[in-house]
């Protein structure tokens, strides 16, 4: 018994226990006792019995609690000074969260240390806010927040684009919408860039970021001669000018083809922004067979090229060809795509069908869609016209007689020639490629523009005109 009393009051002796605090007059506490308060120096000296818990307390400051176990050293304590942040809102009482603890509704006043610390505004209907808040020691901070309905999405983008949100444009980045949750269509637009297509998805966030950055592209544009020819990069085909956007910063290759001209292929590697290039095209070459009799002047493309049979060199593959022979005429259409040889006989007569409009011809039963020609034997033949006004003639053919039928009396015909292929234009309408054949236009002046060449020319009615 008297072992064990000893051992009590062995373990129940006071010790005098030293503290430093910083800042100085700070109280100590232990559980309701005031222990000590420190003096101008922050030291105080206080009995305890060990080990013990004591609280350091001053207004103005956090409380701080400190284990003391071992008497023989000095305890250095220091404050840390205290902040008030006071939360407000409108509509008010919103639920308040720092540092995802509860903390009442609004209007609320906490106290917290210095830093910076989560703020999270709830309310039901209204969009939720979560800000950072950075508060001084000592410092009395109020805040305000206004709860919206619709969140707010800010977009940025490098570089500066055009904004479309669900197919309709909204602005240049930055950009700061109001959008409703759920999810959305972004796409980013900007010259030398790929188009940018993002879904995004709205939360009930106030205020939502969304950063992007476009990747850099290559915009071409070709230029070929001739000017008819077409462009093609993968599986997109372009006329003059040939403009290609959105192309990759990497090795490519151009197929460049037009009618009448030999296909090129380019390869290159593009820079970022506007590439030009200009192509020259080779015309394609082929040998037009033409047989008829020795004295017969041929004539090619409203040219004369030999008299007699002869192997002529030409561009492109349709041609037209006509033959004299004394006071007899033959013409005719020929394709080098589906023969490279035209016989040339006097014994039959020619007709042409000119375009007018949606007019068909029927000869003999036979029906024919211009432009077209055909050979009749010597003899009388029925013409039937189909156009706005159905005629039928009959007329007699002589060997070797050139017939030309007219839908109408008061039209004029031009007959466009050039040594290559190329766009064809009657007062500056596009009328096709050379050659044109029998164009039919009203008595006047026309200008006629092929080949980089302008030429003015009056046709009259019932009038073919040959421009080369």
């Amino acid at each position: 018994m008297q072992k064990f009393l000893a051992i009590l009051l062995v373990a129940s002796t006071c010790f005098a226990v030293n503290v430093v605090t910083n800042p100085p007059n700070v109280e100590v506490r232990y559980q309701q006792t005031v222990l000590a308060i420190t003096d101008r120096s922050g030291f105080a000296t206080f009995d305890i019995i060990t080990p013990a818990t004591v609280v350091f307390s001053k207004p103005g400051y956090l409380s701080k609690e400190l284990f003391i176990d071992d008497a023989s050293k000095t305890y250095h304590v220091t404050l840390t000074p205290a902040s008030t942040l006071r939360i407000d809102s409108q509509p008010s009482e919103a639920e308040v969260f720092i540092n995802n603890t509860y903390s009442g509704k609004t209007p609320v006043e906490v106290i917290l240390p210095p830093g910076e610390h989560s703020v999270a505004i709830q309310k039901q209907g209204y969009c939720e806010i979560v800000d950072k808040v950075k508060i001084q020691g000592f410092e009395k901070k109020d805040i305000n927040y206004k709860l919206d309905q619709i969140p707010t999405v800010t977009i940025y983008s490098k570089p500066i684009s055009t904004v479309l949100i669900d197919g309709k444009e909204a602005g240049k980045t930055p950009l700061s919408v109001n959008l409703a949750p759920g999810k959305h269509t972004l796409t980013l637009k900007t010259d030398d860039f790929f188009t940018l297509t993002e879904q995004i998805s709205v939360n009930n966030l106030q205020k939502q970021t969304f950063e992007f950055t476009l990747i850099p592209c290559a915009t071409i544009k070709v230029h070929v001669v001739p000017d008819h020819a077409v462009v093609e990069f993968e599986d997109r085909k372009k006329i003059q000018p040939a403009l290609f956007t959105e192309i990759p910063l990497k090795e490519i290759a151009l197929r460049i083809s037009a009618e009448g001209y030999e296909t090129k292929q380019i390869t290159f590697t593009p820079q970022q922004g506007m590439n030009e290039l200009t192509v020259y095209l080779t015309p394609v070459t082929k040998v037009l067979n033409i047989q008829t009799v020795d004295d017969a002047m041929v004539y090619v493309d409203g040219k004369a090229v030999s008299r007699g049979s002869s192997k002529i060199k030409v561009s492109g593959d349709l041609h037209w060809v006509e033959a004299k022979l004394g006071e007899r005429s033959w013409a005719g259409l020929v394709d080098l795509e589906q023969t490279d040889s035209v016989k040339i006989n006097f014994d039959y007569a020619t007709l042409i069908m000119p375009r007018f409009k949606d007019t068909k011809y029927v000869i003999e039963g036979v029906t024919f869609y211009p432009l077209a020609v055909t050979y009749l034997p010597v003899g009388f033949h029925t013409i039937e016209i189909d156009s706005d006004t159905k005629t039928k003639r009959t007329l007699q053919f002589n060997a070797g007689s050139l017939h030309l039928i007219k839908p109408t009396e008061d039209l004029g015909y031009l007959c466009i020639f050039s040594d290559a292929v190329t766009k064809c234009y009657v007062n500056q309408k596009f009328v096709g490629l050379t050659p044109v054949l029998f164009y039919s236009v009203k008595p006047g002046i026309y200008l006629v523009q092929t080949g980089g060449k302008e030429f003015q020319v009056q046709v009259e009615a019932g009038q073919v005109v040959y421009v080369h």
